[in-house]
């Protein structure tokens, strides 16, 4: 993880390394930087897949990323960056810009927030809170059907 170059590496394995660095970061950087692991943990507990939550994140922290500075900043490869993208603009919360590039090839891409970091994440959370009410809904129908059954 490096702090110097605002590179922050959103990996489960990571905790030692933040330990370490710990001692040598400023306060506010170390509790932006934490907030940014909490942010990334709470949106896979959400169900969020691991590799959309970091690149949400890492699109907050960093600002508008090109795939390869997701790709560096996140610690994921390519096709990763390119499902997770895919996902955040299903729910519309990324901006894709295209900048034509000085030569030949393909124009590079470069992706942003849609909107503030809540607005980007209610998606996310309406569709949790979707789920919830779909299992608390099929939980009673089973306790009815359960009930009745044993009548």
């Amino acid at each position: 993880m490096i702090i110097a170059g605002r590179k922050f590496i959103y990996d489960d394995n990571n905790v030692a390394d933040m330990q370490t660095e710990k001692s040598l970061l400023k306060m506010n950087d170390f509790n932006e930087v934490e907030t940014s692991q909490q942010l990334v943990f709470t949106l896979i507990k959400l169900g969020v897949h691991s590799h959309t939550a970091r690149c949400l994140v890492c699109l907050h922290v960093h600002g508008p990323s090109t795939s390869k500075m997701l790709q560096q900043n996140c610690n994921i490869r390519q096709p990763d960056v390119s499902v997770a993208i895919a996902e955040l603009r299903h729910f519309n919360v990324v901006k894709l810009d295209s900048s034509a590039t000085a030569g030949r090839g393909r124009p590079s891409h470069i992706y942003q927030l849609a909107g503030t970091l809540s607005e980007c994440i209610d998606p996310f959370i309406e569709e949790a809170q979707d789920k919830i009410t779909n299992i608390v809904s099929a939980i009673a129908t089973l306790e009815h059907l359960a009930h009745r059954t044993n009548r």
